[in-house]
C-alpha cells in the first residue's frame, strides 16, 4: 500500500516537473525583418537614423567645399558616439554604420578610428623590427583626418500605468580638426508607444 502511494506521489511530481519546463523555440529571420519585442532600442532603429543622418549630412556642401579649397575628396575618421541615454546602447555599431555608409558613397575618404588605428601603429612599430627592410611599412604615413564625426544618444521616457512613449534622441556633427568649426551637425528622433496590457480573472 506504502509503495504504492510513493510511486503515484513520484509520479505526480515527474509529471509536475515535466510540466514546469519550457520549450525553446529558434526561427531564422531575414535581417531586413523589421521587429520590436520590447519598445527598447533595436536593429531597425539603427538602420533608421543612421540612413537619415548620413543623407543629411550629404545634402549639405561641406565636401563640395573642402574639394574646391583642397582638390581632393575630404577625409573623415568616425570619433565618439556617446550612449547618453536610460539604457544600454552599443554605439560601436551606430559608428560603424556611418563609417559604412559614407565610405560607400565615394565620396570622403575614411581613416582608421582610435581603437584600430592603436592596432595599426603597433603593427607598423613591429614590422620595423620583424619584416624585412624591403617589406616593412614606413613610419610617418599616415592619411592625416580633415574632420572627425561625433555624437550622442539620449532618450526621454514619459510613462503612466501600463503606457509609455519612450523618445530617441540621436545627434551627430562633423567638426573640422584644424579649425573645430561645426560643418555639419543632424538629429534624428525615434518615438515609440509602448502599451502592457494586464490580464485579471
Amino acid at each position: 500500500m506504502k509503495k504504492g502511494k510513493l510511486l503515484i506521489l513520484l509520479l505526480l511530481v515527474v509529471v509536475a516537473l515535466v510540466g514546469c519546463t519550457s520549450s525553446l523555440s529558434v526561427s531564422r529571420l531575414k535581417s531586413s525583418k523589421q521587429l520590436d519585442l520590447s519598445g527598447n532600442w533595436n536593429d531597425t532603429d539603427i538602420a533608421l537614423v543612421t540612413k537619415e543622418l548620413v543623407n543629411s549630412s550629404l545634402k549639405t556642401n561641406w565636401i563640395n567645399d573642402f574639394r574646391k579649397g583642397n582638390r581632393r575628396d575630404p577625409v573623415v575618421v568616425v570619433g565618439s558616439i556617446l550612449n547618453k541615454s536610460s539604457e544600454h546602447i552599443d554605439t560601436a555599431i551606430i559608428a560603424k554604420r556611418f563609417e559604412m555608409a559614407l565610405i560607400n558613397t565615394g565620396r570622403v575618404e575614411m581613416v582608421a578610428d582610435v581603437d584600430f588605428r592603436d592596432q595599426v601603429r603597433t603593427e607598423r612599430e613591429e614590422q620595423q623590427y620583424y619584416a624585412s627592410e624591403k617589406s616593412a611599412s614606413a613610419l610617418g604615413q599616415e592619411l592625416g583626418a580633415d574632420f572627425i564625426l561625433q555624437g550622442a544618444v539620449r532618450t526621454v521616457v514619459d510613462q503612466i500605468e501600463g503606457k509609455a512613449t519612450r523618445t530617441y534622441y540621436v545627434s551627430a556633427e562633423l567638426i573640422n580638426i584644424e579649425t573645430s568649426r561645426k560643418v555639419w551637425v543632424g538629429e534624428h528622433s525615434i518615438k515609440k508607444l509602448i502599451q502592457q496590457q494586464r490580464f485579471g480573472w
